[in-house]
C-alpha cells in the first residue's frame, strides 16, 4: 500500500469515526483529574445520605409521610433526585470552562479542526466524552445507594440513562451559549448561580414540588432536573406516576438533548469552519460605549504629556523589603476596575444564591417541619425553620463570596492570564498581591452579605442592631475563607482541581448546622463537625441573631484569627516562591 493510499485510508476512517476520536481525546484529558471524578462519585452519595437523608430526615421525623409517593423513608425519596442533581452540577462544570478552554485559552478545538475531523464531529466528540463521565458517576452513585439499601427496585440501574439525559439536557444549552463567547467575564459563574442553582433548588429535589407556591412550581416544570428526578423516582422505588406523565418526562429530556446537540454542532461549524462566527458578542456594546466615554475624556483633557526627568523611586528597606512595597491599593483598585467591567451582575448573583436557598428550603421544607429548637438562643423555645437557617445562610453567603474570588478568580490570574507574573515584574511584592487579592475577596463577600441582610430585615428574621453586628461578622468570616482559599489555590495547576475544593465546601455547607442542628448526630460525629470553619461561622452568626454569647463565642473568633494569619502567611510565601528568585 502506498503512502498516499494509507493517508486516504486514515482520512476516511477519521471522517467515519471522528466523533469517537474526539471523545477519546476528551477522556484522555479527563485522566488528569480522574481521581477527583472517582472520589466525588463515591463521596457525594455518602455525603448526601448522611447529611440530608439522615440529618434533615431526623429533623423532619414523622412530620411528613412519603408512602403516598412509594418511598419508605425521606432518604429513599430524595436519593434518585440527588443523583440527577449531582450529574446536572457536573454538567455545569464540564460544559463551561473546558469549552472556553477549547476555543479561547488553549484553542484545542482549532488543533482538532486542522485534522480530518469536522467541526460537528468535534462537538459530538466532546459531548460523548462528557457523557461517559455522567455514566461513570451514575453507576458508582447507584452502587453506593444500593449498598445503603435506599433503592427498592431492580429497575433502579436504569437511572444511569435518565440521570445522564438530565445532565445533557442541562449541559447542552450551556455548551451552545458558551461556544458563542469570545471572552469569559464571569459568565460561568452567572450560569452556576442563575441557571444551575435555581433549577437545583426548585426542582423538587429535597421535597415534593407541590410544597411550593404555584408560580415557583413553573420553574420545576421547565427544569430538566425535575423531569430527571421524577423518572429516577419511578425507577428507584416505583413512585406512582401516570404512564402519560412518565412519557412526557422522557420525551421532554430527549427533545432538549437532540435540539441543542444540533444547535451546538452548528455553532461549532460557524466558529471552526470556513466562515467565522458573526453572531453578537455578549457585552460588546457595553464595552464599545465604555471605550467611547474614555476616548471622549481623553480628548477633553488634551494630549498626554510626559513629565520631564526620572520619577523618584522609593525603595523600601527592612525585614519585609523583598515581600512588601506598600502598594496594596494598586492591586485592590485593579480588581475593582475588573469588577466594574462585569457591570455588577456578579454581585447580584452572589446576593441571589442565599436568597434562593432561603426561599426554597423556607417554603419547601417548612411544611414538613413544625419548629426547630435552636438550642443556641438559651431559651429552649422553638423557632421557625426559616429563622433557624437564616443566620447560617448569611455565613454561607460570606464564605461563597470570598471563596469565589480567592479560588476561581485567583487561579485564572495565576495560570491563565499570568497576571501575577506581570505584577511581580513591577515594584509590587508578594505580600502586596496576596493582601490586595484577599481584600478584594473580602469586599465581594461583604457586598453579598449586605444584600442578603437586607432581605432578612425586610422579612423580619433579624432586628436592625443584630444586622449591623452580623454584617461585621460576615466580613470577618469572609476574610478567613479568602486567606485560606488563596493559599490553597496557589498550589493548584489546573482548574479541574477546583472539584477538590467543592468536595470540601459542600460537606461544610451540609454538615455545619446550616440546615439542621448537629444534635441529630452522635457525639463523636459532632466533634468532627465542630472542627469545620463554617460551623464556627454559623454558630457565631446565631449567637448574634439570638443574643446568646459565652466563652464559646471567643473560641469562634479565635478560630478565624488563626485562619487569617495562617492563610495570609502561606499565600504570601507561595507568591514569592512562584515568581521571585
Amino acid at each position: 500500500m502506498t503512502l498516499a493510499a494509507d493517508k486516504d485510508r486514515i482520512t476516511h476512517r477519521a471522517r467515519v469515526w471522528g466523533a469517537l476520536y474526539q471523545a477519546e481525546a476528551t477522556l484522555r484529558a479527563m485522566r488528569a483529574y480522574g481521581g477527583v471524578i472517582l472520589a466525588s462519585s463515591i463521596f457525594q452519595p455518602i455525603m448526601y445520605i448522611l447529611a440530608m437523608g439522615l440529618g434533615l430526615g431526623v429533623l423532619i421525623g414523622d412530620g411528613a409521610d412519603f408512602s403516598a409517593y412509594g418511598a419508605q423513608s425521606y432518604l429513599m425519596y430524595i436519593a434518585p433526585a440527588v443523583l440527577a442533581s449531582t450529574v446536572a452540577m457536573s454538567a455545569g462544570i464540564e460544559f463551561t470552562f473546558p469549552v472556553m478552554e477549547g476555543f479561547k485559552w488553549r484553542r484545542k478545538y482549532y488543533g482538532a479542526q486542522a485534522t480530518a475531523l469536522t467541526p460537528a464531529q468535534i462537538a459530538s466528540g466532546v459531548i460523548l466524552g462528557v457523557s461517559v463521565r455522567f455514566i461513570l458517576h451514575s453507576v458508582i452513585f447507584i452502587g453506593v445507594l444500593f449498598a445503603f439499601g435506599v433503592l427498592a427496585s431492580p429497575l433502579a440501574w436504569l437511572q444511569v440513562i435518565t440521570a445522564s439525559l438530565g445532565g445533557l439536557a442541562i449541559g447542552l444549552p450551556i455548551m451552545a451559549y458558551i461556544s458563542t463567547l469570545r471572552e469569559e467575564k464571569g459568565h460561568a459563574s452567572l450560569i452556576q448561580r442563575f441557571v444551575i442553582m435555581p433549577l437545583f433548588l426548585f426542582s423538587g429535589t429535597f421535597y415534593p414540588l407541590s410544597n411550593l407556591p404555584g408560580p415557583l412550581q413553573v420553574i420545576g416544570w421547565i427544569s430538566p432536573v425535575w423531569h430527571a428526578n421524577e423518572l429516577g423516582r419511578v425507577l428507584a422505588f416505583g413512585q406512582p406516576t401516570p404512564l402519560w406523565l412518565t412519557a412526557v418526562h422522557a420525551i421532554y429530556l430527549g427533545a432538549v438533548v437532540v435540539i441543542f446537540w444540533i444547535i451546538t454542532a452548528r455553532i461549532f461549524e460557524r466558529r471552526l469552519g470556513y466562515q467565522e462566527w458573526r453572531g453578537r458578542i455578549p457585552g460588546a456594546r457595553a464595552d464599545a460605549r465604555r471605550q467611547a466615554r474614555q476616548d471622549a475624556r481623553e480628548a477633553a483633557s488634551g494630549a498626554y504629556e510626559r513629565s520631564e526627568g526620572v520619577p523618584l523611586v522609593r525603595v523600601r528597606s527592612g525585614l519585609l523589603a523583598s515581600m512588601y512595597s506598600g502598594n496594596i491599593r494598586a492591586v485592590f483598585q485593579r480588581g475593582l476596575t475588573a469588577i466594574r467591567n462585569n457591570r455588577g451582575v456578579i454581585f447580584l448573583s452572589g446576593f441571589l444564591e442565599p436568597v434562593l436557598f432561603l426561599t426554597s428550603f423556607g417554603l419547601g421544607i417548612s411544611p414538613m417541619i413544625t419548629a426547630v429548637d435552636a438550642g443556641s438562643d438559651g431559651t429552649g423555645e422553638a423557632i421557625s425553620y426559616a429563622a433557624f437557617i437564616a443566620p447560617a445562610l448569611l455565613a454561607v453567603s460570606a464564605m461563597n463570596g470570598a471563596i469565589f474570588d480567592a479560588t476561581w478568580n485567583v487561579f485564572f490570574k495565576l495560570k491563565i492570564t499570568k497576571l501575577y507574573q506581570t505584577m511581580m515584574s513591577t515594584s509590587l511584592g508578594p505580600l502586596d498581591v496576596a493582601v490586595g487579592e484577599i481584600l478584594l475577596a473580602l469586599f465581594r463577600g461583604g457586598i453579598y452579605s449586605l444584600g442578603f441582610l437586607g432581605v432578612l430585615l425586610v422579612t423580619g428574621l433579624v432586628d436592625p442592631l443584630s444586622a449591623v453586628l452580623m454584617w461585621c461578622t460576615a466580613l470577618f468570616i469572609a476574610l478567613g475563607f479568602a486567606s485560606v482559599g488563596m493559599a490553597v489555590t496557589s498550589f493548584m495547576k489546573r482548574f479541574q482541581q477546583m472539584d477538590w475544593m467543592m468536595m470540601i465546601l459542600m460537606p461544610m455547607f451540609l454538615f455545619s448546622a446550616t440546615l439542621f442542628p448537629i444534635e441529630v448526630y452522635p457525639q463523636g460525629v459532632q466533634w468532627v463537625i465542630q472542627a469545620f470553619p463554617l460551623w464556627h461561622g454559623v454558630e457565631l452568626m446565631r449567637d448574634l441573631a439570638f443574643w446568646d454569647f459565652g466563652l464559646i463565642t471567643l473560641v469562634h473568633i479565635g478560630y478565624y484569627l488563626v485562619m487569617v494569619a495562617a492563610g495570609m502567611s502561606v499565600a504570601a510565601y507561595r507568591m514569592k516562591k512562584l515568581f521571585l528568585r
